[in-house]
């Protein structure tokens, strides 16, 4: 992609208007704010609400659920989105589509912000879509209400997805149907924590997630189809229809949208004979989703589908042109390496923060599953339209077909997880670190533009240098993080980064988030206090992760006292219990009792105090 595109007036609106949207997130503009008056109804425990159902069914390990645009909240009118937990079992369930009028019953609350480094934030999750409240329902009708017409392809292609997800549901097993149903639809539902993890390890877990290529692969083959029966113009209207509608059956999240539209652009702009490039149908796609959905930008499925598709356009018609005097079938080969290696370099960061592992030579398992589902995926449309009409022995060998092609997916999946180095637990990165990351990956992706690269490469050392330094220089004497958990427990950061793990309980899998958050990488020592037998547990699974110097009962050995008095400096005195502040003989807790509903990160040099909600965690 020439360098010159990024003058081009429609990318500079593009990231001008990105930059407003960010400005707005960060002043709070997108927040969702409860009306006054409906705030008395949280926890009523049979609430009636009226809304419109407006997204496909979903189910994790909660349960089932469905978005609706609420209308009204007992008798007090509403214009607001809830995430809605239907009851288990009820065969209603299976009847929803979206544009039908509903009609619940059940206990509404607000979502939940993080209280720990590392747990999930429910709130901003849901905000970031638009979601004020959460209703865990108990009875659910369906009101005989027409559904509007706007409505009306949203309950087609949700009526067709749920006949395909049966289908897989009828002829496969639970766990081959789920698998079955991420590879057609990118939703697949919980599946056992072993395959998880390999899918994961293995690098391929967008092929299970909503991603672009699904869709790609749906109007590659309906063009195809479409050019040998109605010529140029009949391929551009078929693969739309079908192209279109399949978007809607997976439900036009991001990475959906932007394939459909961008593959839409490009052949409109090979049918009219004009210039039409990817860097140009992707500019459109982008501008096309933000306009429709402003709050599609902090979604991880737009930042991962444009930030691999950045990586692509810099790099590969570069590598294309390396790449033509290689014979066509190890070219493909290179190539397919090469847009694997591109997206893992682009989405590290996203890796890091979001999902906090990443996958290295495991990600080589592309090579054979990225064209391997496309076949999954044919087949197991084809099954579905032939189950219309048949039966037998062909469905059945078929069927048989579909099921060892998934056996052979999951047993790649789980070769490539269990090389060694397949993948790696990562720390958060921050922001100057996200940035001065993509400077140098941007300054390898322009090559042989040397001067380009050059320039890149600088900006990328001069962050992270000034950061550095920044970072160091301004380093406290002393913090401690006060976690917020069923048990107390504390991680106390000592000047010159050693570290004491101080509590009376808490699990192993919350303590090893905190210390990959703050990347701690040894425990100088783990202090037990109190009867809570739950850091004792824990302590195994920690020592297999991070290396631990010693390990002490409070009250025993070195003097160390009930109440751990960690450090004493000038009028400041940190303990496990919050830090307070002497006045002659009496003391006084300095962190008021407001900010103790979540973790908290407290730091001294010696005469200052800082207090602030740790790092991840979203103050209430």
């Amino acid at each position: 992609m020439p360098l010159c595109y990024l003058r081009r007036p429609l990318f500079l609106v593009l990231v001008l208007y990105i930059l407003v949207l960010a400005l707005l997130h960060s002043r709070g503009f997108f927040e969702i704010k409860p009306q006054r008056e409906i705030l008395p109804l949280r926890f009523h425990p049979f609430l009636g609400v009226e809304g419109v159902a407006a997204s496909p069914l979903r189910e994790d390990h909660r349960g089932q659920k469905v978005f609706l645009r609420a209308m009204r909240f007992a008798d007090k009118p509403v214009r607001q989105k809830v995430l809605v937990y239907l009851p288990r079992g009820l065969p209603e369930n299976e009847r929803i589509r979206p544009g039908q009028r509903l009609l619940l019953s059940g206990e509404l609350r607000l979502p939940r912000p993080s209280r720990n480094p590392g747990e999930f934030d429910e709130r901003a999750f849901l905000w970031d879509r638009g979601v004020g409240w959460i209703l865990k329902a108990e009875s659910l009708r369906i009101l005989p209400k027409p559904i509007p017409w706007p409505w009306l392809p949203f309950f087609w292609a949700e009526s067709a997805r749920r006949s395909l997800e049966n289908c897989f549901k009828r002829l496969l097993s639970q766990e081959e149907a789920r698998l079955m149903t991420g590879l057609a639809l990118g939703y697949k539902g919980p599946l056992r924590r072993d395959v998880n993890r390999a899918i994961q390890d293995a690098g391929v877990m967008h092929l299970l997630v909503p991603s672009g290529a699904k869709v790609a692969f749906v109007i590659m083959a309906a063009a195809w189809v479409a050019l040998r029966l109605g010529g140029r113009t009949g391929g551009f209207v078929f693969s739309g229809l079908l192209g279109g509608f399949y978007t809607l059956m997976v439900g036009t999240d991001p990475p959906y949208a932007r394939a459909f539209l961008g593959g839409m652009a490009l052949q409109a702009g090979f049918l009219r004979g004009r210039e039409s490039g990817a860097f140009q149908a992707t500019v459109l796609s982008a501008l096309a989703i933000l306009i429709l959905d402003p709050r599609a930008l902090f979604s991880a499925g737009f930042q991962m589908t444009y930030l691999a598709m950045a990586g692509l356009l810099l790099a590969m018609p570069s590598l294309n042109r390396a790449l033509r005097p290689w014979p066509a079938w190890l070219g493909r080969l290179a190539a397919v390496a090469a847009v694997t290696a591109v997206v893992q370099l682009m989405l590290w960061p996203l890796f890091a923060n979001i999902f906090g592992r990443g996958s290295l030579l495991g990600a080589a398992a592309n090579l054979v599953l990225v064209p391997g589902s496309g076949a999954i995926m044919a087949l197991g449309f084809s099954l579905w339209g032939l189950s219309f009409v048949m039966e037998g022995p062909l469905l059945a060998f078929l069927v048989k077909g579909l099921k060892l092609l998934l056996t052979l997916f999951c047993r790649v999946c789980f070769q490539a997880s269990s090389w060694p180095g397949a993948a790696s637990d990562l720390s958060p990165m921050a922001f100057s670190e996200v940035l001065a990351y993509y400077l140098a990956v941007f300054s390898l992706l322009v090559l042989p533009r040397r001067r380009p690269a050059a320039a890149l490469l600088g900006a990328s050392l001069l962050v992270w240098g000034g950061s550095a330094w920044a970072q160091r220089a301004g380093a406290p004497a002393l913090r401690v993080v006060y976690l917020s958990l069923p048990s107390r427990a504390a991680l106390v950061t000592f000047s010159g980064e050693k570290h004491w793990l101080v509590g009376a309980g808490a699990s192993a899998g919350m303590l090893l988030k905190v210390l990959r958050i703050y990347r701690v990488r040894r425990l100088e020592k783990v202090v037990l206090t109190g009867p809570d037998p739950g850091l004792r547990r824990a302590l195994p699974r920690l020592a297999r992760f991070v290396p631990v110097g010693a390990v002490e009962e409070a009250g025993a050995g070195g003097g160390v006292g009930r109440r751990l008095v960690l450090l004493c400096q000038h009028a400041v005195c940190f303990g496990f219990d919050p830090p307070r502040v002497r006045r002659g003989e009496a003391e006084f807790s300095i962190i008021p009792p407001r900010l103790k509903r979540h973790a908290l990160e407290v730091s001294t040099d010696g005469y200052w105090v800082s207090i602030k909600p740790a790092s991840g965690v979203s103050p209430r």
